[in-house]
């Protein structure tokens, strides 16, 4: 019987491992590979990085000792100032050193970053994102600048995780030519000044598994480069950017279909407003007059490329477009729109080419309309709701890219009314018979009076503004297009953004430092609205700091390369703006959904 108690006690002993043991005993680095110009103890906690210095390359610490299968928990803090770049870390696990990288699994751990597992310095890529439900928790329960809890459990082939409780990761490696076994590293990631504390790091072995890869199976570092499929060969015909999007398969829907797959936040509604019918699409902004009526305009001829053709391009602008800018009337401001949309529009000016710019002025009886070379000012003189004469405010405007014409017409405090020109635009612009000219090369922002006088540049970049927006307290905010860190920014007159422009900066404008450490998810972002107070204010759950549960602005991103009308919050910290990625404001199920424009309405 005692032989047989024994006996059951060390299977016990086999089958669920050996205690959990110390890899960091609060003082020194004993059993630890680093750089010593980067790593140290400091109060007790594993310390890497700076609080002076950005960090000018990855880095990591390592174990000596090489584990397979455990159970490691720890916990980790990343700190320092997110207006100096990118503040990441994370913790390597079945990673082996390459020179000072380490390539492996990463257990991300960062802004943006949490719940993902990145495969470092190997396949280079995310293999694990937390789903929609997962993101909610965490987002609830991570503190992104704060101390987390890490529990990772990797055994056979299935990485889990758990921070602070919440089960984000379930990773399955089906790859055979993936080594199971490696070293556990904290890193601290290229960026800003930033900071990474690691401390009550403990490990539990676990049985290993049987035949599975390792690293000395594999043929260590040469052997798994061998075995990791081939780079893509470079192809001469290939597009060199990915436009997959525009691979849209099916059959496009009704707009009452559609509106059926759209996905909302609790506390709010979608209608339909207007639907494309015969002669009568390619809508392309949106405003409204102080008598409740909805201004747009159509894109029918879009696109006319001047570079290829300007003769054709030229020929359009002067013969007679099969484009309109239409005025839809509403019954009542209060009352709900009906099923079908609105209808019975009037045709406030037709035969135009892509009039990428327009704004309704004065009581809703003239129009300012970009036309091919021509800022024009419509009017209806004789009171029929259409315009039956137009004066030439502004010529010369470029027509180089007709997605890039003069656009994003607004009216602004001080009797200014802005607009924005892209990246592929030239434009030499005076009034009518004037020789005075205003070069107005590529992507920027401009302004005029009203009557087109006193026309002056007033930027240098960013790229294509799509979004422009100004507050009741007149702070104007704007968004670069390319999701280069700019989703929304304060504009500043005479500024530089960087882009395009960066030949013609001046030398004594500074960079404007990118707004956001992470990123919206498409080439192609297209309009800013404003969200004063809202639902979506209440799903800001994040325990985090600098942006906190109550933001001064919640700001409206519509993205439609990937479908999505996308939603910030906008902290204010003195004179700069922290911005959190909050839950997106509509998606839909349908990937003929691409919104191109957001405005406020009544």
């Amino acid at each position: 019987m005692r032989s047989s108690i024994l006996f059951l006690a060390f299977l016990s002993a086999t089958a669920f491992g050996a205690d959990p043991a110390p890899l960091f005993d609060g003082k020194t680095l004993d059993g630890w590979d680093f750089d010593p110009a980067m790593w140290r103890v400091e109060d007790g906690v594993i310390t890497g990085g700076s609080t002076t210095e950005k960090i000018k390359k990855n880095d990591f610490i390592s174990t000596k000792k090489s584990y397979q299968n455990f159970e490691l928990k720890l916990k980790i803090k990343v700190s320092g100032d997110p207006k100096t770049g990118m503040l990441n870390s994370g913790i390597q696990i079945r990673s082996i050193r390459d020179g000072s990288a380490m390539s492996g699994y990463q257990v991300d751990c960062g802004a943006g970053w949490f719940g993902k597992i990145y495969d470092e310095h190997r396949r280079n890529k995310v293999i694990w994102a937390p789903t929609p439900e997962q993101q909610a928790a965490l987002d609830k329960a991570i503190d992104v600048f704060g101390w987390n809890e890490y529990v990772i459990r990797a055994e056979g082939p299935r990485i889990q995780t758990w921070i602070n409780g919440v089960h984000c990761i379930d990773y399955t490696e089906t790859d055979p030519n993936i080594a199971l076994d490696g070293h556990i590293a904290p890193q601290v990631h290229s960026g800003g000044v930033c900071l990474v504390q690691v401390k009550d790091v403990t490990i539990e072995e676990l049985p290993a598994t049987p035949g599975a890869p390792t690293w000395e199976s594999i043929g260590g570092l040469e052997g798994m480069k061998a075995k990791l499929p081939p780079k893509p060969q470079a192809n001469a015909a290939a597009p060199k950017r990915d436009i997959s999007y525009n691979n849209v398969q099916g059959t496009a829907l009704t707009a009452q279909e559609q509106l059926k797959k759209f996905h909302l936040p609790e506390g709010y509604e979608i209608e339909l407003v207007v639907q494309e019918s015969e002669g009568l699409g390619k809508f392309v902004s949106v405003y409204f007059d102080q008598r409740g009526r909805m201004w747009t305009q159509t894109a029918l001829e879009y696109p006319v490329d001047s570079n290829e053709n300007p003769a054709a391009a030229e020929a359009v602008y002067a013969g007679k477009g099969k484009d309109k800018v239409l005025v839809y009337p509403r019954e009542s401001l209060n009352g709900k729109i009906p099923e079908g949309g609105l209808t019975n529009a009037t045709v406030f000016a037709d035969g135009l080419a892509i009039p990428l710019g327009i704004l309704p002025w004065g009581n809703g009886d003239t129009c300012y309309v970009q036309h091919g070379h021509d800022l024009k000012l419509y009017k209806d003189t004789n009171g029929d709701g259409k315009a039956d004469t137009f004066d030439v405010i502004l010529t010369g405007f470029g027509v180089q890219d007709s997605h890039l014409f003069p656009h994003q017409f607004t009216r602004a405090p001080g009797g200014w009314i802005w607009m924005a020109q892209g990246l592929f635009n030239n434009s030499k612009v005076h009034k009518p018979g004037s020789d005075v000219v205003v070069d107005w090369p590529k992507c920027s922002m401009a302004r005029m009076r009203p009557d087109g006088s006193e026309f002056e540049v007033i930027s240098t970049g960013p790229n294509n503004i799509w979004g422009l927006v100004i507050t009741g307290e007149g702070e104007t905010f704007i968004q670069e297009a390319n999701d280069y860190g700019y989703p929304v920014m304060p504009f500043h007159e005479y500024a530089y953004y960087p882009g395009g422009m960066e030949a013609l900066k001046k030398s004594y404008q500074p960079d404007f430092p990118p707004q956001a450490e992470f990123r919206m998810g498409g080439t192609g972002l297209s309009g800013l609205a404003l969200i004063e107070s809202s639902p979506v204010a209440s799903q800001l759950a994040f325990k985090i700091d600098p942006v906190a549960a109550q933001p001064d602005y919640i700001m409206a991103v519509a993205n439609p390369i990937i479908s999505k009308i996308q939603t910030l919050a906008m902290h204010r910290d003195g004179a700069y703006w922290k911005l959190a990625q909050l839950p997106d404001l509509i998606t839909c199920d349908d990937p003929f959904f691409r919104p191109v424009a957001l405005t406020n309405g009544p």
